[in-house]
């Protein structure tokens, strides 16, 4: 089983207002391909109720760094009371969405992803010994670079929520 050292939790971006969820989607889709993460979409629920169309999206791309550490971020969207409205831009009549998005972030570094290290008691001991003295410096830069790529995505969302608002 593999190890999970969290890097950055509980963390969200809400948004309430005109906006388009196939642009946000797209937003998340580009940054996956930009970063290197395999896309995998974990689950995607759509229910339409008086109140307007609900719409959950559980993304956890993933990137591989070495043959023992990779990285994991979890993307919950969560769009409710979606409302199909027509802006015009530049002269362009566009469909959108009007509504509430709530996009949560989760992220950590797992370690020994496949396990190979788990086989017996003698190379747990080797294990721990070697990521405690040996293998800091490698891990420690992985972390930093799933932090800095949470938050890339995070920035990337705020951008586009914030032009939207115009």
């Amino acid at each position: 089983m593999p190890e999970r050292q969290p890097v950055v939790e509980g963390e969200s971006i809400s948004y309430e207002g005109v906006f388009s969820f196939k642009e946000v989607y797209a937003v998340i889709r580009e940054w996956m391909d930009d970063k290197g993460y395999v896309p995998v979409e974990k689950r995607v629920h759509e229910s339409v109720t008086k109140s307007g169309k609900h719409i959950e999206v559980d993304f956890e791309p993933f990137k591989k760094y070495t043959d023992y550490a990779q990285s994991v971020i979890r993307v919950h969207l969560s769009a409710t009371e979606l409302k199909d409205v027509e802006v015009t831009r530049d002269g362009h009549k566009k469909k959108m969405q009007q509504g509430k998005l709530r996009v949560a972030f989760d992220s950590w570094l797992e370690t020994d992803y496949e396990a190979r290290w788990e086989t017996s008691a003698m190379f747990y001991v080797l294990r721990t010994m070697f990521e405690k003295y040996v293998y800091t410096p490698f891990l420690s830069g992985f972390v930093s670079g799933v932090r800095e790529d949470t938050n890339f995505l995070k920035d990337q969302l705020k951008a586009y929520l914030n032009i939207e608002r115009q």
